[in-house]
């Protein structure tokens, strides 16, 4: 039955098409997907922090000319990755206060305003138990004028290059779909 079950597991990840990848051929495939959509910041700053991606939207509608605007909604994200070797409870811990702490200096909250998410992505061969569950049940969200101003939302990733898993928190389901499709190509 063991014997059964490992063959079962090979045929179905060739199927699928899911490959043992290292954090380095993560980095590359996200990038190279990424920089078609986001403004990429490499940053200098922080211990772990490769990059900054940014994404900024604003949509629009208007009655016959540009003037009679009906509504307007800007939309942004921001995506910190980290790489790192393992992931534990102290580097978690330390690279959110990071990202609490940054990424309202890039963010443009107040009339017309819809929504910021704020992703930050952790590349790793493993992680630690305590960290991965930190990173489940990681929940912050806020809300700007009884959300008239609009709302920011967290959506916690971590990609475990070891174990080839892909770890979000609640509100970060749209990201985990969003990853496998880029670092697995289906």
């Amino acid at each position: 039955m063991n014997i059964f079950s490992n063959r079962f597991i090979i045929a179905a990840e060739t199927l699928i098409g899911l490959k043992q990848l290292n954090t380095d051929e993560v980095y590359v495939k996200l990038m190279s997907s990424l920089g078609a959509c986001y403004n990429i910041n490499v940053c200098k700053d922080a211990d772990f922090l490769k990059v900054r991606c940014d994404y900024f939207e604003h949509a629009e509608n208007f009655v016959v000319s540009r003037k009679a605007n009906l509504w307007s909604a800007d939309s942004e994200e921001f995506m910190y990755i980290f790489q790192i070797p393992t992931l534990t409870k102290e580097i978690f811990l330390s690279s959110i206060q990071y990202v609490e702490s940054d990424w309202k200096n890039h963010a443009h909250i107040g009339p017309g305003h819809m929504y910021t998410y704020i992703t930050p992505l952790f590349i790793c061969e493993n992680a630690e138990k305590d960290a991965v569950k930190l990173l489940k049940r990681f929940r912050k969200y806020k809300s700007y004028r009884f959300s008239f101003w609009g709302w920011s939302e967290f959506h916690t990733a971590l990609i475990e290059c070891g174990e080839n898993k892909i770890i979000t928190n609640r509100s970060g389901k749209c990201v985990r779909k969003s990853l496998g499709r880029i670092i697995h190509n289906l």
